[in-house]
């Protein structure tokens, strides 16, 4: 690209991470290679470097308490919850005795020996192509800059110094980096790697930062640009825009903006349609702190409780049905009479790797031991948690969901053990609630060919698109170069939607539906239209749902989705979906 013509306007295309639209002045965040102190110790000396090695394990906890409270404070759930892992990291024994003993027997500094460790783990985790340990990778050795930026202080790669109304670009960014982000100074990223399920990503969206990624960054570099236009929903960077485009994407930003304001105020209105169908709204989370805002977003209850963050976040609990048992009470009291569905713990395959060290790696882990086949290869882990939940029950109104059912073996199996789990609370004498719903999550495609049967023999449905996406159409949605196929408007899934919900009511059964296009305000009316009348999403989202319901009509709904389903292509199915979505905002 000729710096030459960089006082043109030019239009790069990349790829949407997190919407929004930000107008700002371009900072590129560059790596520095950071030059780590290296020398020996007497043995004498051990127990002071061991000492000054500890001080910073602390005082990088210290900066983790501070941006996790922050984050709490801005309502970015996601973003408080990944940087909670990274607490609880600190706490690995590869961090802590491993180290201190990797000190005591090479006789160098913290620094070196850090290093040289981090260096190895990096090396080994490289190896391995899935995208689970490539994003667990990003998150050690982000946690290993810290730790070394206490052990070696230097200015190092920080957002919290850049200049106001700043559009950042870098080769990738790590979680801290946006972590960290304040919305005056970061007005949108641009990075050349990632996809939308890094954790970066999460966190921009969770902070509601516009967010493009797949831009060669280090080519945009040569171009001499005061101002630069980022569309986090288009995926377009505009670097010297002329005025008037200028003042397009200015105007787009105020609509944006009101639009906002308007739905904080439109919260207190019950989400119903035009002409007068309830539908209710769920919130999705992962972790207890997350409750604290369920009100404010106006939610009707909690439809997926994600129970495995309990155990990344600690281990322990796994087999303690007392921990388990306490934290499902905290999350019961703190909804009050609203419904909680509780998913069972969806672990395996890639979700498990440390949990289980002994056991083998599975060379397609995605297709692997996971949800409730893991469940049922790992009874005492399962009846555990059942036992927990089946006590914290009698506190409030709490469901069970079971994870990626495929067949309806499996379902009868759940209900023996839960079956066995009561009889073994009766005779005991604990109090528990005899009789809790229980439901399975459509996320394969032999749950949706089997659901008239799944249908009748549970009490609700719960459709997870994102996985359903996943499996009907062949693709890893965890691998960022796959994320361009990850169509949830392919007819194919469409249908599927329509096939359950059709069964659902034949049985009187709800069915609720998750997954990132609950939450796509293009989809709603064609998902109401398909039969859905329950949503669960992130609460972030809930406002935008909300809006979305309040100017559909069922009958509008239901032609819309009756033209759908005769469309034979996602892009025609996209297409159609964005000219009626533009239709209803006009």
């Amino acid at each position: 690209m000729n710096s030459n013509d960089s006082m043109e306007e030019i239009l790069i295309q990349g790829f949407p991470v997190s919407d929004g639209i930000a107008i700002g002045t371009p900072f590129f965040l560059n790596p520095v290679e950071e030059k780590v102190p290296e020398f020996s110790i007497t043995l004498q000396e051990v127990d002071d470097e061991i000492k000054r090695y500890r001080g910073a394990l602390f005082s990088s906890r210290e900066d983790l308490h501070l941006l996790r409270n922050n984050l709490a404070e801005e309502v970015s759930e996601d973003a408080a919850t990944i940087i909670e892992t990274h607490i609880h990291m600190l706490d690995d024994p590869l961090i802590t005795e491993h180290m201190e003993d990797k000190i005591r027997d090479k006789l160098q500094n913290s620094e070196t020996v850090f290093k040289s460790v981090m260096t190895d783990y990096e090396k080994r985790f490289s190896q391995n192509p899935n995208p689970f340990f490539q994003e667990r990778l990003v998150d050690v050795m982000d946690l290993a800059n810290r730790v070394l930026g206490h052990l070696c202080p230097t200015q190092g790669n920080s957002l919290l110094n850049v200049p106001f109304n700043s559009i950042v670009f870098a080769k990738d960014l790590i979680p801290s980096h946006t972590a960290s982000a304040e919305s005056a100074r970061v007005s949108a990223f641009v990075t050349q790697s990632g996809g939308g399920n890094s954790h970066a990503a999460l966190i921009a969206r969770s902070k509601g930062i516009p967010y493009v990624a797949r831009a060669d960054v280090a080519s945009l570099q040569s171009i001499s640009a005061r101002c630069v236009i980022v569309d986090g929903q288009a995926g377009e960077i505009i670097f010297n825009p002329k005025p008037e485009t200028l003042e397009k994407y200015k105007q787009r930003r105020t609509r944006l903006k009101t639009s906002y304001q308007i739905l904080q105020k439109e919260l207190k209105y019950d989400s119903e349609t035009i002409d007068g169908c309830s539908i209710q709204i769920y919130a999705n989370i992962g972790n207890i702190g997350d409750l604290e805002n369920l009100e404010q977003y106006g939610s009707d209850g909690i439809g997926l409780f994600r129970s495995e963050y309990l155990f990344f976040q600690h281990r322990h609990l796994i087999s303690s049905e007392e921990g388990q048992y306490e934290a499902y009470v905290e999350m019961i009291r703190s909804v009050g009479d609203m419904p909680i569905v509780i998913r069972a713990f969806d672990v395996g395959g890639d979700k498990n790797p440390e949990l289980f060290p002994g056991e083998e790696k599975e060379p397609n882990p995605v297709l692997g031991c996971r949800g409730i086949r893991f469940l049922l290869r790992y009874p005492a882990i399962f009846k555990t948690q059942l036992r927990a939940i089946l006590r914290a029950a009698i506190h409030g109104d709490v469901r069970i969901l079971l994870p990626l059912i495929s067949d309806i073996g499996e379902l009868e199996a759940s209900k023996a053990l839960i079956a066995e789990v009561s009889e073994e609370l009766r005779r005991d004498d604990i109090a528990f609630k005899s009789h809790i719903p229980l439901g399975c999550m459509i996320e394969v495609p032999s749950a949706v060919l089997i659901c008239d049967a799944l249908a009748k023999s549970c009490d609700f449905l719960s459709i997870g698109t994102n996985d359903l996406v996943q499996y009907t159409l062949g693709i890893d949605r965890s691998n960022p170069a796959m994320s361009d196929f990850c169509y949830p408007a392919h007819p194919s899934v469409l249908r599927m939607i329509k096939m359950v919900n059709t069964e659902a009511k034949r049985y009187g059964r709800t069915v609720t539906i998750c997954g990132e296009i609950a939450s796509n305000p293009l989809f709603v009316p064609l998902l109401i239209g398909l039969g859905v009348d329950q949503f669960s999403c992130s609460p972030r989202y809930i406002p935008v749902v909300k809006r979305a319901i309040r100017q559909t009509t069922l009958l509008g709904a239901y032609e819309l989705a009756q033209h759908v389903l005769q469309l034979k292509s996602t892009a025609e199915v996209s297409q159609f979906l964005l000219e009626a979505y533009n239709k209803s905002l006009s």
